[in-house]
């Protein structure tokens, strides 16, 4: 027997049509589940409202206030301590170059002329390396090998972004596993 529309109506306050009333009123007269459900549905319902006792609302209020406080304190204790230790960090990593400050500006600048002439050569020489590389590797390797390996990549690219894409229904597992 199927009880996921009567639980669902029983369970929401929502309004329903006289033709809806007639298929709860005959599933609850054959489903003892379902008619339990109601009739303590019905009895929550019934139930009194508690009230809250005299001066709740401002001890909720202060209470409200000093939690603010206490996460105010610990944020400024939080951005302190990041400050603290970057300051810290900064420095040591800092360390090294501080000679360089005890330089004359023209050594100051020969220093730095030196470190880009070497980045720039070394710079040369990795391009060089590469395109010597790829020489040989594309030597190596026809053409119709790379088009395949190309072609294989882009399927399989495809492939990942397309199964990604997929929305996974849990729904239809989830309702599967509870019959």
């Amino acid at each position: 027997m199927e009880h996921q529309p009567f639980e669902t109506w029983l369970l929401n306050d929502d309004y329903l049509d006289p033709q809806q009333q007639r298929e709860l009123r005959r599933h609850t007269a054959a489903c003892s589940q379902c008619a339990g459900l109601a009739r303590a549905n019905l009895s929550l319902r019934a139930a009194p409202v508690a009230q809250p006792a005299n001066g709740f609302a401002l001890r909720f209020q202060r209470r409200l206030a000093a939690q603010r406080q206490i996460q105010r304190r610990r944020t400024y204790i939080g951005l302190s301590l990041l400050t603290l230790v970057s300051m810290g960090l900064l420095l040591w990593l800092l360390t090294p170059l501080l000679p360089y400050l005890s330089l004359s500006p023209a050594q100051f600048l020969m220093t730095w002329v030196e470190a880009v002439v070497f980045i720039s050569s070394l710079l040369q020489a990795f391009a060089t390396l590469s395109e010597v590389f790829s020489r040989i590797v594309f030597g190596l390797i026809p053409p119709a090998a790379w088009l395949v390996f190309l072609m294989a990549s882009a399927g399989f690219g495809a492939l990942w972004l397309v199964s990604i894409r997929r929305k996974p229904n849990h729904e239809k597992v989830y309702s599967r596993a509870r019959l």
